[in-house]
């Protein structure tokens, strides 16, 4: 008899109105099902497609869309308590998923799925690959090496989180401004201009323009002044100075997760599970 994922998950609102108590709330709730559900995996007698697989696979597609709203509001809210709120909750979201991921019990039961060869034979393709994709996942994330070795992947691991945090965060709250005068502006609507802040230099009068997208946008697309939107680029792209540090890091801590996987390169661990599969098939 061939299993099949019946369930179709609904994607929720966006709600723009969260509290970051109910941010909090919300994280708290789904790493709660998450350890629920891997318990429950981890627990069975004799491991299938449709007690282990599918209930996996099931709580990845209900979790994904509420985890990925509540983490996008930290790039759009106007308030810093939500931004920060979400900043938070993803980071929690992320370590337990990268717990969750590192389960010798809920790898034991998926790989005894996989080692179920009559089993495999009786699931529709689809389901088949999808038990081995999983089994893959599993072993990407260090379930093929010892419990020292595991440590060791999981600190440099949850660094490599806590710097993407950081990262993201240093990117959302670091505005570029650049004054520019009308003339330098030229091309862009008057309704730009509405209610935009300005600021006197040397008896000239200036406009303030940030590097948010409203702003930053219709300049580059409208603005006939190459200067302007060149300076307007440069303000962008060299706005957050303090990641230049966390940006170094994290290429060596990739690099060295990815050696600790058996890897020769972080390119080569992230090809394995693309189309290209390998480094010198891009190049």
């Amino acid at each position: 008899m061939v299993t099949r994922l019946q369930q179709v998950v609904k994607g929720a609102a966006l709600n723009f109105r969260r509290t970051p108590a109910e941010i909090s709330a919300a994280a708290a709730r789904l790493t709660a099902r998450e350890k629920q559900v891997h318990d429950k995996v981890a627990a069975q007698a004799q491991p299938t497609f449709a007690n282990t697989i599918a209930p996996l696979a099931r709580l990845e597609n209900a979790s994904g869309g509420e985890a990925a709203l509540i983490s996008f509001l930290q790039n759009v809210s106007t308030d810093k308590q939500v931004r920060d709120a979400s900043s938070e909750a993803e980071k929690a979201l992320a370590l337990s998923r990268m717990t969750s991921q590192m389960r010798s019990d809920v790898y034991g039961s998926v790989k005894k799925v996989l080692d179920d060869t009559q089993g495999l034979k009786e699931l529709a393709p689809e389901d088949r690959a999808l038990a081995e994709s999983m089994a893959r996942q599993y072993r990407r994330s260090g379930l093929g090496l010892s419990a020292d070795q595991r440590a060791k992947l999981e600190h440099t691991r949850k660094r490599l989180i806590e710097l993407g945090i950081e990262f993201s965060r240093n990117t959302n709250e670091a505005d570029g401004v650049e004054l520019f005068t009308r003339a330098e502006l030229a091309g862009l609507p008057d309704s730009y201009f509405c209610e935009r802040a300005t600021e006197t230099v040397d008896g000239v009068e200036k406009f303030v323009v940030t590097t948010k997208y409203p702003d930053l946008v219709p300049v580059m697309q409208m603005a006939k002044s190459e200067a302007t939107r060149r300076r307007m680029l440069l303000a962008e792209e060299t706005r957050c100075p303090e990641n230049i540090r966390l940006l170094q890091e994290a290429v060596a801590l990739r690099l060295d997760a990815a050696r600790q996987l058996g890897y020769k390169t972080h390119a080569e661990f992230v090809l394995e599970e693309n189309m290209a599969k390998t480094p010198d098939s891009v190049l």
